[in-house]
């Protein structure tokens, strides 16, 4: 397939919606404003990175974190803090957190009258929730600073034990950071930040902690009268091409067939990312299928409410009537 996983999202487009705006919180504020709000059906979470929506200082400082690529689910993260104090700061107190999020995309509607008639007004809005927070109360970071004070920790930093992982799924994302805050009485706090990229653990994928689904993790696969193998044996890496043999001797009729690879986000649609057409018949006597994992396709997970599968789905198209289908799930990162 040509393109990335992300392109398939950023298909629909983006459109601003006048007069409607979106707010994150900080240190995730940087582009609080028109640029989280977009016009029904439109996209706007594709076309952002994380770092496009952080503040990493506010004005008090200067410098910042420097985090070790290499963090793990389950693992340490290896960081620096390095600033410079560009005013006073006397707070009530400092203090260094890792800190997750869950950012989406949600419909909004609003009904309101407009003279005489009513008129509903349908928008695309990003949103986060907190998921996270791990305070690190044994680093020592001072509350009181004078003009030119210098800041230098070294700081390691348990990750998230179980995750989820960073990941950039279309509509939605994870986002990890690490925070400095200093709690300033009668005015705005100061805060440093960093974006933590927190990379699934290949042993949770294999260790059946997660809720996959049955086939997640096998080669071999049985479903009614039909077969799905997929070579290499999942966990499956992304960039990389896999092949999936398919038999189903009861597949008939139809103005053709196809096999496809989907994914799954809990209260999202499923995304076709790959499909490959052919003769009902070929099913029947059976089919080897390539497809090309993206090479920036989110990791598998199930945690704190949040799910993301991948799926493998053979049908047969049939006219007038809803078409019939064998499947299983794949683990992917």
């Amino acid at each position: 397939m040509s393109g990335t996983y992300l392109d398939l999202w950023r298909a629909a487009g983006r459109a601003p919606q006048p007069g409607r705006s979106g707010s994150l919180p900080a240190p995730l504020d940087a582009m609080n404003g028109s640029g989280l709000a977009g016009a029904e059906h439109s996209r706007i979470l594709p076309f952002l990175k994380p770092e496009d929506l952080l503040t990493p200082t506010t004005a008090g400082f200067t410098g910042g974190f420097e985090i070790e690529k290499g963090t793990l689910v389950g693992g340490e993260i290896h960081a620096r803090l390095r600033v410079r104090a560009t005013k006073e700061i006397k707070a009530r107190g400092a203090l260094v957190l890792v800190k997750g999020y869950r950012i989406r995309e949600e419909s909004r509607s609003e009904t309101h009258k407009r003279g005489n008639d009513t008129v509903t007004e349908n928008w695309v809005e990003v949103f986060a929730t907190e998921l996270e927070a791990m305070p690190l109360i044994e680093v020592p970071l001072p509350a009181t600073l004078a003009v030119g004070d210098e800041i230098d920790l070294k700081i390691l930093a348990p990750a998230p034990r179980l995750g989820p992982p960073s990941v950039h799924a279309g509509e939605l994302a994870i986002v990890w950071t690490m925070q400095a805050t200093w709690d300033i009485p009668l005015g705005g706090d100061e805060r440093v930040a960093a974006i933590v990229s927190v990379a699934q653990h290949p042993d949770i994928v294999r260790s059946g902690v997660m809720a996959l689904g049955p086939s997640a993790m096998m080669g071999e696969w049985s479903t009614g009268s039909g077969t799905l193998n997929v070579m290499p044996a999942p966990p499956l890496t992304p960039g990389t091409t896999f092949s999936v043999h398919v038999r189903w001797p009861d597949a008939s009729g139809g103005r053709g067939a196809r096999v496809e690879l989907y994914v799954d986000i809990k209260n999202a649609w499923p995304m076709c990312i790959a499909s490959v057409k052919m003769e009902t018949a070929a099913l029947v006597t059976g089919v080897d299928v390539q497809f090309e994992i993206p090479a920036d396709a989110p990791p598998v997970f199930d945690m704190q409410n949040i799910t993301l599968r991948y799926r493998i789905r053979a049908l047969v198209d049939l006219p007038l009537r809803p078409d019939i289908a064998i499947e299983r799930n794949v683990a992917i990162g």
